[in-house]
């Protein structure tokens, strides 16, 4: 019977250092998962202790494939989508209900499990050795490219070079990692430190927030799978002539009930729903788990797609 522990977190930090003391690796836009293995025993448990061995079938035949007696992996499982990690695909996969639907979205929606770090191998606790030490364990374990579902994330010295690099393909940032740090379990330690890229998208205006006599903020959404789904509220960054026109413009874009199928619970005094026909170009930093977007800004708007 395994005992999950709640892993490490890294601490946040706006910019990034470059230093012979810490090496780099790229922060995956995904689901934390740890893996316990024991024997041809399996177990996955995401951040919360919760138990995702049955969400995850590949990731359980992946590691089942591994050279050790018993291991304890720390990682991200992703889903990429065009060249990116999609977190609003991987929460389809993290948060199913009906196992009956398991098999198609295994086809649809393929993961893969980025490990960065290994806390136990072969009955051995390796958390009190450097984190170097670790990740040599690591790479004897899972070779560079030796899986197709199991990877093992690279680290580099170039962190500069790293940024600009997860900046050019839109990735979520750089972890930077002390390389004598050792792992500090159900902790934030500054010996891990994140530093995030903003990320963009086009959204849709699903609704407004009002509030006195004008529009406060939208309520956005994204459409998948024909279907419109709600992704969260912005009001940073509308400008006092934009907060206007929307205000006038509300008669003629209102309807009663909202197109989107997960909407906001409870009561939402204040909120009027819109046809989805304006777009609206937002800035954000990251996806909640809940899958609405975390501290975003308005960049602009777009006209209808015909």
């Amino acid at each position: 019977m395994v005992d999950p522990m709640i892993p490490m977190e890294p601490v946040s930090r706006e910019n990034l250092f470059q230093s012979e003391d810490w090496l780099y690796q790229v922060k995956w836009d995904g689901v934390r998962m740890l893996a316990y293995l024991e024997g041809a025993e399996i177990e996955l448990f995401n951040r919360k202790q919760r138990r995702r061995t049955e969400n995850y079938p590949e990731v359980v035949q992946a590691a089942a494939t591994l050279s050790c007696s018993s291991a304890i992996l720390d990682g991200e499982i992703v889903v990429m989508n065009q060249g990116k990690a999609d977190f609003f695909q991987v929460l389809k996969r993290e948060l199913i209900s009906n196992r009956k639907k398991l098999s198609t979205l295994m086809r649809k929606i393929p993961v893969h499990y980025m490990v960065f770090d290994i806390l136990s191998h072969n009955g051995e606790s390796l958390m009190d050795q450097p984190l170097e030490e670790r990740l040599q364990v690591l790479s004897h374990l899972i070779p560079t490219d030796s899986q197709e579902v199991i990877h093992r994330c690279e680290s580099f010295d170039d962190g500069f070079g790293l940024w600009r690099f997860t900046g050019e393909k839109a990735w979520e940032g750089v972890v930077m990692k002390k390389r004598q740090g050792v792992y500090r379990p159900a902790r934030k330690d500054p010996s891990w430190q994140k530093v995030k890229h903003f990320q963009k998208l086009t959204a849709t205006m699903v609704g407004v927030f009002y509030s006195g006599s004008q529009v406060h903020s939208l309520l956005l959404g994204i459409k998948d799978e024909g279907r419109w789904i709600y992704i969260g509220r912005v009001g940073s960054g509308l400008k006092e002539e934009e907060r206007r026109l929307l205000t006038d413009a509300l008669s003629s874009l209102k309807r009663e009930d909202p197109s989107v199928i997960n909407p906001p619970t409870g009561r939402n005094p204040g909120v009027i729903w819109v046809e989805p026909i304006l777009r609206v170009d937002v800035r954000y930093l990251e996806w909640t788990p809940q899958g609405t977007l975390r501290s975003p800004t308005v960049v602009g708007f777009r006209l209808p797609e015909s």
